[in-house]
C-alpha cells in the first residue's frame, strides 16, 4: 500500500512540474494527510524554495496534525516564504500541539537571514492568533 502511495505522489509531483501544476495540487490535497510523509520527504530533499513553500501550504489544505512535524521543519527554513507558509498552516491548526510548536519556535533564533524583530513579530502574531483561535474552540483542535 505504501509503495503504491508513493508512486502515486511521484505522479503528482512530476505533474505539478509541468502544466498541470493546479490538478496535481487538488489531487494531492484529495488524497488526504496519508501523504504527508511523502510530502516531508520531498520538502525535506528539494533545493527549490517555492516548491518548498508550495509544499507547506499543501499540508496546510489538509488540515491535519500529521503535518505537525513538516511545519517544524519549515520553521527552520531560511525562505521566508516557507517559514511563513508553516505559521500559517499551525494558525490553521490552532491545537494544543501546534501551540507548542509555536513556543518552541519562539525560543530560537531566526532562521537564514531573518532579522530577530521580523522573526519575533510573525511567530508572536502567529501564537496569538493560534491561542485564540484555540480557545474559540474550547482549547482543542
Amino acid at each position: 500500500m505504501k509503495r503504491a502511495r508513493v508512486a502515486l505522489v511521484d505522479h503528482y509531483l512530476r505533474e505539478w512540474d509541468s502544466r498541470g501544476w493546479a490538478s496535481a495540487y487538488h489531487s494531492l490535497v484529495e488524497l488526504g494527510p496519508q501523504v504527508l510523509p511523502e510530502i516531508e520527504t520531498r520538502f525535506l530533499a528539494s533545493r527549490d524554495g517555492a516548491f518548498r513553500a508550495a509544499l507547506v501550504e499543501l499540508a496546510r489544505q489538509m488540515h491535519s496534525g500529521d503535518a505537525l512535524s513538516l511545519f517544524g521543519a519549515a520553521l527552520r527554513d531560511a525562505s521566508p516564504e516557507v517559514w511563513k507558509n508553516a505559521l500559517d498552516g499551525l494558525v490553521a491548526l490552532a491545537s494544543p500541539d501546534s501551540i507548542a510548536v509555536l513556543e518552541k519556535a519562539a525560543r530560537r533564533s531566526p532562521p537564514g537571514r531573518t532579522s530577530p524583530q521580523e522573526w519575533d513579530e510573525w511567530v508572536r502574531e502567529a501564537l496569538e492568533q493560534a491561542r485564540a483561535e484555540c480557545d474559540a474552540r474550547g482549547g482543542a483542535a
